[in-house]
């Protein structure tokens, strides 16, 4: 650093008003030293140390980032944002806690009130789904016993039947993504209460 702060007062000496101004220095492609009172052109894409008017060294001027750290960068700060956003919406739902419940007994409340309707639809769609199959249990059973007595089946005999299985189909799915709900409800409210059980202990910590 004494070297550098020496070459540059040297260098402030030798180039005409060159004391009154700032002072740059820098090596070029073939190792040669240059300095000089404005940005040194032909060390545009490297280091660059810059003195004050007495020679007084004040910073160092990195080189340009290249592509690669270009890019390293803007992903870095890409996920820097990702992370505020994130934590500005934790922040957001954590407020919307706290400010909707103030007991766990009352995020259980919350949760039967939620199942209810779609329990509630499960039991219609139980029934409905019961109707289906003891319908689908008949046409089979008609079918069955025309074959045994080789009597000639009724022209739309497959169409009936496989409205009937169609019926059936459609009413275990219907309580299928019932289940899904439910249990997508359960995962939320499950999630709502560890959460706030953790927004108390830390409350409490405080």
């Amino acid at each position: 650093m004494k070297f550098a702060a020496t070459a540059a007062i040297c260098a402030a000496a030798l180039l005409p008003g060159l004391s009154q101004a700032q002072i740059y220095m820098c090596k070029d492609a073939s190792g040669r030293t240059i300095t000089s009172d404005r940005p040194i052109p032909e060390c545009a894409d490297r280091s660059i140390r810059e003195y004050g008017k007495s020679g007084t060294f004040k910073r160092d001027i990195p080189p340009p980032l290249t592509a690669e750290e270009k890019e390293k960068q803007k992903q870095e700060e890409e996920r820097k944002k990702a992370q505020d956003a994130a934590a500005k919406e934790q922040k957001r739902a954590d407020n919307a806690i706290l400010a909707r419940y103030r007991s766990e007994a009352d995020i259980e409340t919350a949760r039967k009130r939620a199942l209810s309707n779609v329990e509630e639809q499960k039991k219609r769609e139980a029934a409905t789904l019961a109707n289906a199959e003891a319908h689908l249990k008949k046409v089979q059973a008609d079918i069955d016993a025309r074959k045994a007595k080789q009597e000639k089946p009724p022209g739309d005999q497959n169409r009936t039947l496989d409205d009937a299985q169609r019926s059936v189909d459609d009413s275990k799915k219907r309580m299928q993504d019932q289940d899904a709900e439910i249990a997508g409800i359960n995962a939320k409210f499950d999630a709502t209460l560890k959460r706030f059980r953790e927004l108390n202990t830390g409350n409490a910590a405080k």
